[in-house]
């Protein structure tokens, strides 16, 4: 048994705060200055037992960008060139113990983000670190919110607020606003 929580981003850890004081600090579940791209910390409670006053922790990803950096900023190691991401926000497993990642990020694809596409839902395998990308959201919207159908054969996918800039007019064109959508991803085989 163990307990997941997303870091979407700080882009002020390791500063100070606007009213002084010591800088946020940087280590531990927070392990970079300016963190742009976020995390999933991963804790396992002692013998598996969530009543217990001691538990070990570890980073499952350290999400960034390998296509701009080389650095911690390319994430851990299981982010690659096909799966790369920022902003981790939502989190759910499903019956089989995968875990469905949704992220609310930067979509500029300019500079730290170049490369990064649209707003995306991963799923990970929390026993192997490998994490694949399932779906990218359209232009300017948010992935939030999952659930699936009683035989677990489709997948509902919340898109949050597209085209949130202004400057898309899909579908209805003239100055229509895209709408939110629930999305329904059915397996049939």
């Amino acid at each position: 048994a163990e307990a997941y929580c997303a870091l979407t981003n700080n882009k002020n850890r390791g500063k100070k705060p606007n009213a002084g004081g010591d800088p946020t600090p940087v280590g531990g579940p927070n392990p970079r200055a300016g963190n742009k791209y976020g995390q999933i910390v991963r804790w396992r409670p002692a013998n598996g037992d969530h009543t217990a006053r001691k538990f070990s922790w570890d980073l499952y990803v350290l999400a960034g960008n390998p296509a701009v950096h080389k650095d911690d900023r390319k994430g851990s190691d299981n982010v690659n060139p096909g799966n790369f991401f920022n902003s981790p926000d939502g989190l759910a497993f499903d019956s089989r113990g995968l875990l469905w990642i949704q992220t609310d990020g930067n979509y500029s694809n300019e500079g730290d983000f170049a490369g990064m596409g649209n707003n995306q839902m991963l799923i990970g395998d929390p026993a192997t670190g490998e994490i694949r990308r399932f779906l990218v959201g359209p232009k300017e919207c948010e992935i939030t919110g999952l659930t699936f159908s009683g035989d677990r054969r489709t997948v509902f996918v919340g898109i949050q607020h597209p085209g949130e800039r202004g400057n898309s007019h899909r579908p209805g064109g003239g100055d229509s606003v895209p709408r939110s959508a629930v999305i329904a991803n059915a397996r049939y085989d």
